[in-house]
């Protein structure tokens, strides 16, 4: 009998999605085609990375290795952990498969041959937005986002598709959390002061409560319909929406995922997943089926533990999930996600959607991934919505 599979998984910690890491990992077990609770092929080992720095990955890495055995490395984590990581994939000779939100950009000057993920790609829905607003609206554009958001690169990612749409002013404002509590922000000021600058239209990029609070002070402003309102795909997940719902709001979003979707491939991940889980998907379940996808294609590898065969497999292995061709490997060029920008309205008994244009991504080597890197040449070394 062989031994078991066994990946070390590095978890950091998130005060909005404390169930990820669960919903992560059945979703990448439905994707293998195998029962999350009864299973004994493949095993997680988690080790708990706190805020998901690159020392604290770095730790775990060493502590999975020399104490576990793990035989590969994977988690939820952050670009900014890249340099610490790949180091020791290397060095160890392991393969690294990593999930991810894609609030940054991939770090195209080295990514070596040991590191794939499972990303996505929030900025890619951002660049749409702003391509999409600048085209449609004019200008100026208000944004307004807290300073936790600011250290990303999704308002740059935003701009850059401004200035590739039909250009025009931003009017920025950043909000700096309150002193008693890090996390909370009071965005009606910020609302106040923008509505001065008479924008075209207001982008919101907020995530968690803060975002509950942004749409609560904009609807007490008076400006909901009033002044056209774009959000960030997080901020329109039903499990933060559906508390506002009863505001009767109008607002615009770009997203790569539509659950309501009738394809066979999601109609297969939606079903099983709410057959296992007893709830709806949400994006952390697909990043794992996607990724439970390819492994399922490879898995007679891995029983052999070849995994070097493995890491030349995901260079260039694609699979069809329930949103389009996906890959996982960024210098081949990851798949461009079918992006539609949406026009969402809400009421005390549902939540309308409703597609009004398809988005354009970016190619992976685009000139212009330089220029939104350098725009945020400094942020937090956390993933996204790890907080």
């Amino acid at each position: 009998m062989t031994s078991p599979i066994k990946i070390g998984f590095l978890q950091p910690y998130s005060s909005l999605y404390p169930y990820y890491a669960e919903h992560l990992l059945t979703g990448f077990f439905l994707g293998f085609d195998r029962d999350p609770f009864r299973q004994n092929d493949i095993q997680f080992i988690p080790y708990f990375t706190e805020s998901g720095s690159g020392t604290k990955c770095a730790e775990g890495i060493k502590k999975l290795i020399h104490i576990d055995k793990v035989d590969m490395i994977s988690g939820l984590i952050s670009y900014a952990a890249l340099p610490e990581i790949l180091p020791l994939l290397e060095s160890y000779n392991k393969l690294g498969f990593f999930f991810d939100m894609g609030e940054n950009i991939p770090h195209f000057d080295y990514l070596g041959d040991h590191a794939f993920f499972s990303s996505n790609q929030l900025w890619q829905s951002e660049f749409a937005l702003g391509k999409w607003a600048s085209k449609h609206f004019g200008s100026p554009i208000g944004m307004i986002m807290p300073m936790y958001e600011a250290g990303y690169h999704l308002h740059s990612s935003f701009n850059q598709g401004v200035s590739m749409g039909s250009g025009g002013n931003i009017l920025l404002k950043v909000i700096d959390s309150t002193k008693m509590n890090p996390h909370l922000v009071l965005p009606a000021p910020a609302i106040a002061e923008m509505k001065t600058g008479n924008p075209s239209v207001v982008h919101a990029l907020f995530s968690g409560p803060s975002g509950l609070q942004f749409l609560n002070d904009w609807h007490q402003a008076g400006l909901n319909k009033e002044i056209p309102l774009i959000v960030n795909e997080n901020m329109v997940y039903d499990e933060w929406l559906s508390d506002v719902r009863h505001l009767g709001l109008e607002l615009f979003t770009a997203s790569t995922y539509d659950p309501r979707n009738e394809s066979k491939e999601n109609k297969r991940f939606v079903q099983k997943f709410r057959a296992i889980a007893g709830q709806d998907t949400n994006m952390y379940a697909l990043l794992g089926y996607e990724g439970g996808l390819v492994f399922k294609e490879l898995f007679s590898f891995l029983q052999k533990k070849d995994f070097d065969k493995v890491k030349s497999l995901l260079k260039t292995e694609k699979v069809r999930g329930p949103r389009g061709e996906r890959n996982f490997y960024p210098e081949s060029g990851f798949s461009i996600p079918e992006i539609d920008v949406l026009k969402v309205k809400t009421s005390n008994t549902s939540i309308d959607r409703l597609v009004v244009e398809s988005g354009k991504g970016l190619l992976y080597n685009e000139s212009i991934f330089k220029d939104i890197r350098e725009a945020t040449p400094s942020g937090w070394k956390n993933p996204y919505m790890c907080i």
